[in-house]
């Protein structure tokens, strides 16, 4: 009885678990994000807005399609920032929404060393203006 008991409480956890598991990873991302991030030379020089997860850490000055992203290191997810240095930090690990100019090759061909980007391509913000906290 006791080990009919175990089994059966074990299948519960992991069917919770299961369940909350898929839910964090099937966050929804921001359509636009996502084809900026796969294809940034098509939007080079253009101002978006877009809905993204930020981090403002110490050498992770980035957007991210969703949380997940950013826990997995989903680089293909991911848009760096450039001009984050007067955002404020109480925005990190939050969602928001952000007014910037694509920037394809921020790097400039691998001239300019960016320690604190996930990748090439980056969203050029103009300031704390251009970020808006998302409450969801």
């Amino acid at each position: 009885m006791k080990m009919r008991y175990f089994i059966m409480l074990m299948a519960t956890i992991i069917s919770v678990s299961a369940c909350t598991s898929a839910a964090i990873r099937h966050e929804a991302a921001d359509p636009l994000f996502l084809k900026v991030a796969m294809s940034p030379s098509d939007f080079e020089g253009q101002e978006i807005v877009v809905r993204a997860w930020i981090t403002l850490r110490h050498e992770d000055k980035n957007l991210w399609a969703t949380r997940q992203d950013h826990e997995n290191w989903e680089t293909v997810h991911c848009i760096s920032l450039i001009n984050y240095d007067s955002l404020d930090p109480s925005l990190d690990g939050r969602y928001v929404e952000v007014t910037g100019v694509v920037r394809s090759d921020a790097s400039n061909g691998g001239n300019l060393l960016r320690f604190a980007s996930c990748r090439e391509v980056a969203i050029e913000v103009a300031g704390p203006s251009a970020i808006r906290l998302i409450t969801r």
